[in-house]
C-alpha cells in the first residue's frame, strides 16, 4: 500500500506543467504564517488579510459571488478582533471484516478574540472544548519584525496543521490541539528566515513542580526558484523532570508548484528518558494537496509511526484519500477514507470521514 501512494503522488507531480493548510496556503502565497494569523506563529485567529484571503481565494467563484457578504469583517473596532473554528467530524470505522461503528464527534469548537494595547502589541485569547485554551500577551519590540510572547500558549514546533490527530502532533505533545504551557517565548524575522526560541514550565498544570524548564527552538527559510515555492526547516523541544525526559527533534519541508500542486513532509524523532531507559520513536508525515479548481483539492497522505526503534515490531500507518471543498465562504467539506495499518497484526480498522467546517 505503500508503494499505491508513491504511485499516486509520483502521478501529481508529473500533471503539475499542465496545472495552472494552513501550512499549503502558506507555502502556495510564499509567506509567513503571521501573514494571515494574529498569533505569529500561526493558527488561530485570522488577520485581516486571512480574512481577506478565506473570503475571496478559497470558495467556488460562482457561489462566492452569490453568498458572500459585501465588505465583510471580524473587527468590532479599532481595537477588538474575533474569529472562529468550528469543525464536526462524523466518521465510520471498522471494527472486524464485516462490522463497523459511527459516530458524531466535535472535533473543535474555539472562539478568539484580540485586544490591540499599540500598534504592535496586543491581548490574545482562544477558548474551546476540551483543554483548548491559550491565553498571552505578544508585544511587539523587538528588532529585525521581532515580538516577545508570555503567558499560556502551543509551543512553536514543526509544522501547524489543522489535523491535530496526525502521528506528528498526536504522538509527540500536541494531540487535540494541546500542548500549551506557560512561558516566554521571543522570534525573530529577518527577511525569508523566521526564528523563534521559548522557555516554559513543561509541566501539565498552570505551575510547575520542579525546577526543570523545558526549552525550545525553531527556525525556517522560504525562498522561491521560478514558479516553485520551497520553504524548510527544523524544531527542537526538550522537558526534562527529575527521573525522566522528552526531547522532540524535528524537520519540515514544503514545496508548491505553480500554486496548484503543493507537497508538505515532516520528521519528528521522539526521545524518551525514563528508569534509565531511552527510547526513539520515528515519525513521519508526507501529504500532497492538488488544487483541481478553486474550491477543490485533492488530497493524499502517508503518515508512519514506530514507537521504539529497539523492536522490529509495534508500527503504525495510516494513508488518507479525500477532498477538501469550500463551497461558499466561511464553510468547508473534507471527505477522507482513511487505510489503517499496524505491525504485527493488521486488523480491519479504515475509516471514512466526513468533516463540516465553519471558520469565523
Amino acid at each position: 500500500m505503500t508503494r499505491f501512494f508513491f504511485a499516486i503522488l509520483f502521478v501529481l507531480v508529473a500533471l503539475a506543467d499542465s496545472l495552472t493548510a494552513l501550512p499549503k496556503f502558506a507555502s502556495r502565497l510564499n509567506v509567513s504564517c503571521r501573514s494571515c494569523h494574529v498569533n505569529p506563529t500561526g493558527g488561530g485567529l485570522r488577520n485581516a488579510f486571512g480574512v481577506s484571503y478565506g473570503q475571496d481565494e478559497l470558495p467556488i467563484p460562482t457561489w462566492r459571488d452569490q453568498f458572500a457578504l459585501e465588505e465583510f469583517s471580524t473587527q468590532l473596532s479599532d481595537i477588538v478582533s474575533i474569529g472562529a473554528n468550528f469543525r464536526t467530524l462524523y466518521f465510520s470505522q471498522q471494527t472486524g471484516p464485516s462490522t463497523s461503528r459511527s459516530s458524531f464527534f466535535q472535533m473543535q469548537a474555539d472562539l478568539y478574540v484580540s485586544a490591540r494595547l499599540a500598534k504592535k502589541t496586543f491581548l490574545y485569547l482562544n477558548r474551546g472544548i476540551g483543554n483548548r485554551f491559550e491565553a498571552f500577551g505578544v508585544a511587539g519590540i523587538l528588532p529585525l519584525d521581532g515580538y516577545v510572547k508570555a503567558g499560556w500558549f502551543v509551543p512553536a514546533f514543526g509544522l501547524r496543521t489543522d489535523d491535530h490527530n496526525i502521528f506528528t502532533r498526536d504522538r509527540t505533545l500536541f494531540a487535540f490541539g494541546g500542548g500549551q504551557d506557560a512561558g516566554v517565548e521571543v522570534g525573530l524575522s529577518p527577511g525569508p528566515f523566521e526564528f523563534t526560541a521559548g522557555v516554559t514550565n513543561g509541566a501539565t498544570g498552570d505551575r510547575d513542580d520542579n525546577t526543570f524548564r523545558a526549552i525550545m527552538g525553531r527556525g525556517e527559510v522560504r525562498f522561491k526558484l521560478g514558479t516553485v515555492n520551497l520553504r524548510g526547516g527544523g524544531s527542537y523541544y526538550n522537558n526534562p523532570r527529575p527521573t525522566s525526559a522528552v526531547t522532540l527533534l524535528s524537520t519540515h519541508g514544503t514545496v508548491s508548484l505553480k500554486d496548484n500542486l503543493t507537497i508538505l513532509a515532516e520528521y519528528v524523532q521522539r526521545r524518551t528518558l525514563a528508569n534509565n531507559v531511552k527510547t526513539f520513536a520515528n515519525i513521519f508525515y508526507v501529504e500532497a494537496d492538488y488544487l483541481l479548481m478553486q474550491g477543490l483539492d485533492l488530497k493524499v497522505g502517508y503518515e508512519h509511526y514506530d514507537p521504539d526503534t529497539r523492536f522490529t515490531t509495534g508500527a503504525e500507518s495510516r494513508i488518507v484519500l479525500g477532498l477538501e471543498v469550500y463551497p461558499i465562504s466561511g464553510v468547508e467539506f473534507r471527505p477522507l477514507y482513511v487505510i489503517r495499518r499496524e505491525e504485527p497484526t493488521d486488523v480491519a480498522n479504515n475509516q471514512f470521514i466526513l468533516m463540516m467546517h465553519l471558520y469565523l
